[in-house]
């Protein structure tokens, strides 16, 4: 499951569909589809639970929540942990003061592209050295939440 209409969301929708992967996507009224086409689309909150169920959570392989607002995808971590017990849970966090926060409702990864964007960007412009595991580390902000 997919939720959120960013251009992350709509990347990451065409990636996992280009590898046949059925994915389920929610988003909020009044969105447009076209992004999407051919997709399986649920519209709605989806921090609320029942929309979550109604896009297959209780069976999802995972549910990623990549909506612009870094508190709506800690919302959606909580919800999805409610409704299901296995799927993975993946909460992009736009701004670095959410870090923690966000961590707080332990998703299984924490996406944080613009905070990487930004570091990486300084990085290079004050000649510091940039290593591929730094930015993958950086990238998926990989530092345990949780004891598992």
């Amino acid at each position: 499951i997919l939720v959120g209409d960013t251009p992350l969301a709509r990347n990451t929708y065409r990636e996992l569909h280009a590898r046949n992967e059925r994915v389920t996507l929610i988003i909020p009224v009044g969105v447009n589809e076209a992004a999407f086409e051919g997709a399986d689309i649920v519209i709605g909150d989806p921090s609320d639970i029942e929309v979550l169920r109604t896009a297959g959570a209780e069976h999802a392989k995972a549910i990623i929540a990549l909506t612009e607002d870094d508190s709506e995808n800690a919302f959606v971590v909580l919800a999805a942990k409610e409704v299901s017990e296995t799927a993975k849970t993946v909460a992009a966090v736009s701004n670095a003061r959410n870090l923690t926060r966000v961590r707080r409702v332990h998703p299984d990864m924490v996406l944080a592209p613009q905070v990487l964007g930004g570091e990486l960007l300084a990085m290079v412009l004050t000649g510091e050295p940039i290593e591929g595991e730094q930015v993958l580390n950086k990238l998926f902000n990989s530092t345990p939440t949780h004891e598992h």
